[in-house]
């Protein structure tokens, strides 16, 4: 196995959700992640973006639910180097589209 999370160090990366209706009603989203996503959605549309587990309640009352449509997240790639296993971590409370362009 040559390609496993912590193997290359661990990549964080800032994205907004783009989709949750989740077609395996996994509870995942399409984040369109900065720095790896382009803004211009008809280069990468919104359907062709990945699609990211949570791994953990997204929201202050420890209650599972998707993060929203244009809300922030911070995540990391479970595939290392490799950036095609988006994983989110949680919802990010300080973040709005003021602050990331």
């Amino acid at each position: 196995m040559d390609n496993f999370i912590g193997k290359d160090g661990f990549n964080w990366w800032i994205g907004v959700v783009e989709n949750r209706m989740d077609p395996l009603n996994m509870g995942r989203c399409q984040v369109r992640i900065f720095g790896f996503h382009t803004e211009n959605k008809q280069l990468i549309p919104t359907a062709d973006l990945p699609w990211a587990p949570c791994l953990s309640s997204p929201n202050a009352s420890h209650s599972f639910s998707t993060p929203k449509e244009g809300d922030y997240v911070i995540g990391f790639f479970a595939d290392g180097q490799s950036p095609q296993n988006p994983t989110i971590d949680r919802k990010s409370t300080r973040l709005n589209s003021s602050h990331v362009k």
